[in-house]
């Protein structure tokens, strides 16, 4: 798959990507920049499809800094699909369970969206950006990510727990820990972006892409406590604002029609991101 781009293609995901597809990175790191259409024009030449991996990603972050986000995940979205109408490629776009806001169940696609933070809203614009094109696109909602090489600067959770264990620091919960996550390994979610690159689907069909499994922060912690054999305590602190309380995915879709799984347990996933730090 060497005739594809992947915008974000040095971040956690993007490069996942281009490791297993040979595909072009194309990074802001690098000096290109999604919202200049000309360069992303001239990067797309002869290119089949362009994996949308790049974004500004933290919640937190999004809600300080709304305009910054919009910038570069709706307008930077609207560069992407823009350039693809031009030259016909598919896009396997990367949007976020954040979409979906608060639930008690486990989230099917057809959900309505109801987005608590601007990040997420940026998703949820994409997203409709992309069924209003002309471009063939699949649209892929990611549950929590996490795998070796994840940012420090946006580390989810996990890295922030394994970080804090490993040091025997307090574990920091946000809330009561009750909070419900599915965690999804990095290379299943690269294995999900070449499963509908490859497919033939492309009506902006969206999948849920997790582990379908439900874990609470508490146990997450307890977990890799346990795992790296720490000394650490479980501190409590007050819930974060834009945070939700239960996320987990339905994702007998992607195994359905894209015949995509996520194979990599909890533990394992763990485990292999603990030893990336040691």
């Amino acid at each position: 798959m060497k005739n594809f781009l992947v915008t974000g293609g040095e971040g956690f995901i993007g490069s996942r990507i281009v490791g297993l597809t040979e595909a072009q990175s194309y990074d802001l790191k690098s000096g290109s920049d999604i919202l200049d259409t000309q360069k992303l024009t001239d990067a797309c030449e002869n290119m089949e499809g362009i994996f949308h991996c790049a974004a500004k990603i933290s919640v937190p972050e999004s809600i300080k800094k709304p305009d910054e986000y919009q910038l570069h995940n709706v307008e930077g979205t609207k560069s992407v699909i823009e350039v693809a109408e031009n030259g016909r490629n598919k896009i396997v776009f990367s949007s976020s369970a954040a979409v979906y806001g608060e639930s008690d169940h486990e989230a099917k696609e057809t959900d309505s969206l109801h987005p608590m933070s601007p990040y997420a809203q940026n998703k949820a614009d994409g997203e409709m950006l992309l069924k209003d094109s002309n471009v063939p696109n699949v649209i892929l909602r990611y549950f929590n990510v996490y795998g070796p090489g994840q940012s420090a600067a946006y580390a989810g959770v996990i890295t922030a727990f394994i970080s804090a264990a490993l040091k025997n620091e307090d574990l920091v919960l946000f809330g009561d820990g009750e909070q419900v996550r599915d965690f999804v390994y990095v290379d299943d979610v690269a294995r999900a972006n070449i499963a509908a690159m490859e497919s033939d689907i492309g009506g902006a069909e969206v999948f849920n892409i997790g582990s379908g499994t439900k874990t609470s922060i508490t146990e997450l912690a307890q977990e890799i406590i346990t795992l790296t054999g720490s000394s650490s305590n479980i501190r409590h602190e007050a819930p974060r604002l834009g945070d939700i309380v239960y996320s987990q995915a339905d994702v007998s879709k992607a195994s359905k029609l894209l015949g995509w799984r996520a194979e990599v347990s909890l533990e394992n996933g763990l485990r292999k991101t603990i030893a990336s730090f040691i």
